[in-house]
């Protein structure tokens, strides 16, 4: 009776081993199988190699834009209005007159300060009078005739001119012209660094304009403000100088041997 108990037993748990035994042999070649799955490597990527060329174009400005204004003092606030308004409505027609378009004209300042005296403490004691500022920004789109019309402007009682500067009004063709060519200059420093590592270039895979700044314009002076003798000088001298536009591409190549 008992011994067999003992060996019903031993069966009971015999029969779970088995299971346990056949669970785990089932479950290895599954295991293997995942250990063999191939991964692509490093080999299948394509060579490449990336460059920046630069263009450059050199430009002649043919726009000047410039500051031209009045600065008036009168002890009454009424008579430095009025003559600043003579003295400027003077300035707007004679621009007018050399050529100078209407909407070529603005208004960029107007302001009127009081003019005070002070004792030793810096306490304000008297108004001695009032300024007035009256400025246009004028834009001459015909810079041959600069030095003329700046003449022409301090005669008609202009006493502040500064901030000239040259710029060109159109950059599209030049700023064609500069992409072109630092579209070249990368293909050629491509190729060079490729030819130094025994390879050559193949096909473009990607290309990328950079960062360009557009040119800064040129200013010629700042400051200047009319003399009694300024008539009397002939016209202003005006060099207009150059411009540089400069435009970055980046270009991926393919590489192959």
């Amino acid at each position: 009776m008992n011994s067999i108990s003992t060996r019903h037993r031993l069966g009971l748990v015999a029969a779970p081993l088995a299971a346990a035994g056949m669970m785990v042999s089932t479950q290895r070649p599954r295991f293997a199988a995942a250990q063999a799955t191939p991964v692509a490597g490093s080999s299948d990527m394509t060579a490449t190699i990336s460059v920046t060329g630069v263009g450059e174009v050199i430009v002649v400005p043919d726009t000047a834009s410039i500051q031209i204004g009045v600065q008036v003092f009168a002890e009454e606030l009424a008579d430095a209005q009025r003559q600043s308004t003579e003295q400027i409505t003077a300035i707007i027609d004679t621009l007018t007159d050399a050529g100078v378009a209407e909407r070529d004209i603005q208004t960029s300042n107007y302001s009127v300060s009081i003019r005070q005296q002070y004792d030793n403490q810096g306490i304000a004691t008297a108004v001695l009078g009032y300024d007035i500022y009256n400025t246009l920004s004028v834009t001459v789109r015909d810079i041959d005739e600069l030095g003329e019309i700046l003449d022409q402007a301090v005669s008609s009682g202009a006493n502040q001119i500064y901030g000239i500067s040259f710029f060109t009004e159109d950059l599209t063709e030049a700023t064609a012209q500069a992409r072109e060519k630092a579209v070249q200059d990368a293909n050629a420093r491509a190729e060079q660094l490729a030819a130094a590592a025994g390879l050559t270039i193949g096909r473009v895979l990607n290309i990328s304009e950079g960062f360009s700044q557009p040119p800064v314009p040129f200013e010629f002076g700042r400051g200047m403000a009319a003399g009694e003798s300024a008539a009397d000088a002939g016209p202003v001298p005006i060099q207009s100088g150059s411009q540089s536009v400069q435009i970055m591409v980046t270009v991926t190549y393919e590489l192959a041997a």
